[in-house]
């Protein structure tokens, strides 16, 4: 399996454990937070598909447009907040994680060594880096929507690790 096919392979991966968790996250807690500035469940899973929206744009080249992470999480949130229906965010996930996985399809192994302009002044790095921030982002949240289940009081492990 060549790295780009290992990197579709864990973004599908961490795409179905975030809807399995999801759906089995009963329609009363969908939207329940922890505090009033935390993401609900459904928040998170539609970040985790504006992000991955967001990192293809990078990852095909176009430098992110907002300047510091402050002004791009309070625009995330507003973005998030949008959500309330459950099919709709999961197709939403879907969708995004579909194109991610379709433009990683195009690319060739001597692709992974061009560079790509990383957000907020960070610098550069090479696309073969910076094509796994799509995982690595969505399993951040995985984890935070598997924490808020245990705030509410469900310490199912829903087939998880």
């Amino acid at each position: 399996m060549s790295v780009i096919e290992a990197t579709q392979a864990e973004l599908f991966g961490s795409k179905n454990r975030m809807l399995q968790l999801m759906r089995e996250t009963p329609n009363d807690r969908l939207t329940w937070k922890p505090s009033p500035s935390a993401r609900s469940i459904i928040e998170n899973v539609a970040h985790a598909g504006n992000s991955l929206g967001n990192i293809l744009l990078q990852i095909q080249g176009v430098p992110f447009w907002t300047p510091t992470s402050a002004e791009a999480n309070a625009q995330f949130l507003a973005h998030d907040a949008e959500f309330r229906d459950r099919e709709e965010t999961e197709a939403y996930l879907e969708q995004k994680c579909a194109d991610y996985v379709a433009f990683l399809s195009t690319l060739k192994p001597e692709d992974l060594d061009g560079m790509r302009t990383l957000p907020f002044g960070l610098g550069q790095a090479p696309l073969g880096y910076f094509m796994t921030m799509g995982n690595l982002h969505t399993l951040g949240h995985i984890a935070q929507i598997e924490y808020i289940q245990t705030l509410y009081g469900d310490h199912d492990w829903h087939a998880g690790f």
